[in-house]
């Protein structure tokens, strides 16, 4: 057999295939933060629904997804098959993702909690389900430490460019008109781009093969998964971070709207910040690869801290381009909150397997991974909701008193603070870097070899 074809050598990948595997990524990210972004706003401003009962379906709602995604990533990493084991989920999700994501942003007159809870939920899993194998794939790719953050780079440099997109079209469509008409569009474009882009990457890009599954259990496998300290340290960093970058992405639009006053600027605050991040991306990625991804990571989160401290400045329309830089300083650190904590979970992922013996488990560590994001989100989104109902804040956009506006600032700033420092000690001198991967890699290698 040809060592392109063994599972410790993956095929070299070309450019195209590096496009293909992330054309995906542009679609389905319009069912990621934007959903987040838009969604509750809309639902809480123009369907009426409280934003209390919001928070708390959209806890609940990923307390049920995230025990989907451990059955997904473990069935994920049992598919046999002559297609490989991450292709046919990448197919056969799309067109569930498609139809979730019109009917969630194309609500029918009289649209109650139950139908926000429901589609929220099928959204969720449809997403996961292409997700969680798409990353996956992704970190078999490439056994090397290098090639992980390009493939990484590549995913995720096509995630902000579908955000721009998602939210460049809602917020431009909606200062012509209203959010609902903005989100229809959005749900149509996600509905036929996601089947297109999913089938083109099954098509062109290869599905390693992978050495025989031990058919383990799922609960012996969980208990190997938080049996790896290194995981535990960056899943736990990655959560802390992701309600620190969860609550800005909440409650961005009742900030510019209410505490910046300049809703009529949504739009282009939110197109640059995610062009900064797009633009950052590359430079994070080489970062990574020069100093070390877990250093890089922990550089862009202080810097995050020093932005979002500027943004406590921020008290009214006269502190326009103040708040402009702060868009583009927080997003120059998102490119590294993107790139980096996902390249490195594939790392962690080698120590299972040179630990356990098992094949690699990438389909269960990257469900984890998934239900860590998602739990972040709701956390954010169930915090940042909660306190403002509880503060009084009005949703739909009557004035507010001087403790409303307080503590959407305190939410929108000084938290995420507090939170990116707690990540930043989780993860001070974290064990594997480029040589000791290198190392893992290596005796893994030495296994596999001695195996057959």
């Amino acid at each position: 057999m040809a060592a392109s074809n063994s599972p410790s050598s993956p095929p070299k990948l070309s450019a195209w295939h590096l496009l293909a595997y992330a054309g995906p990524a542009i679609p389905i990210a319009a069912l990621g933060q934007p959903f987040y972004m838009f969604v509750p706003t809309f639902y809480a401003r123009e369907v009426g629904l409280a934003a209390g009962a919001l928070a708390v379906v959209l806890v609940l709602v990923r307390v049920l997804d995230g025990l989907a995604d451990l059955v997904a990533g473990r069935l994920s990493d049992q598919t046999p098959g002559r297609f490989g084991r991450r292709k046919p989920w990448v197919l056969l999700a799309s067109p569930l993702a498609a139809w979730s994501a019109y009917m969630i942003m194309s609500p029918p007159p009289g649209a109650d909690l139950a139908f926000f809870a429901f589609w929220t939920l099928i959204v969720s899993v449809a997403w996961a389900a292409i997700t969680l194998p798409l990353n996956a794939w992704g970190a078999e790719l490439s056994p090397d430490y290098q090639g992980r953050i390009q493939i990484t780079a590549w995913r995720e440099v096509a995630t902000i460019v579908g955000v721009i997109a998602a939210v460049g079209l809602v917020g431009g469509l909606s200062q012509g008109g209203s959010l609902r008409e903005a989100l229809h569009i959005l749900g149509l474009f996600a509905a036929i781009a996601t089947p297109l882009a999913c089938g083109l990457c099954a098509l062109i890009v290869p599905d390693p093969p992978a050495r025989p599954s031990q058919n383990d259990s799922l609960k012996a496998g969980l208990v190997d998964c938080l049996a790896n300290g290194p995981f535990k340290r960056l899943i736990g960093a990655y959560v802390v971070n992701g309600i620190a970058n969860g609550l800005p992405a909440t409650l961005f639009l009742f900030f510019v709207s209410d505490r910046l006053g300049r809703a009529d600027m949504q739009g282009l605050l939110l197109g640059t910040y995610f062009l900064a991040g797009l633009l950052s991306a590359p430079f994070w990625a080489w970062l990574g690869g020069r100093f070390g991804k877990d250093r890089a990571w922990c550089w862009a989160m202080i810097w995050a801290c020093i932005i979002f401290g500027l943004a406590l400045l921020v008290t009214g329309p006269q502190h326009f381009v103040l708040f402009l830089m702060v868009c583009i300083g927080s997003g120059l650190a998102l490119g590294a909150d993107i790139v980096l904590p996902a390249a490195m979970q594939a790392d962690v992922v080698d120590l299972d397997e040179l630990r356990t013996g098992q094949a690699p488990r990438t389909g269960l560590y990257f469900a984890l991974w998934s239900v860590a994001t998602k739990l972040a989100l709701a956390l954010a989104a169930g915090l940042g909701f909660g306190v403002l109902a509880l503060v009084g804040f009005d949703t739909q956009g009557g004035p507010q008193s001087s403790q409303a506006l307080l503590s959407l600032s305190g939410l929108y700033c000084a938290v995420p603070i507090l939170l990116k420092l707690v990540a930043i000690g989780m993860m001070r001198r974290f064990p594997i870097n480029a040589a000791e991967q290198a190392r893992i890699r290596a005796a893994i290698s030495l296994r596999r070899g001695q195996s057959l």
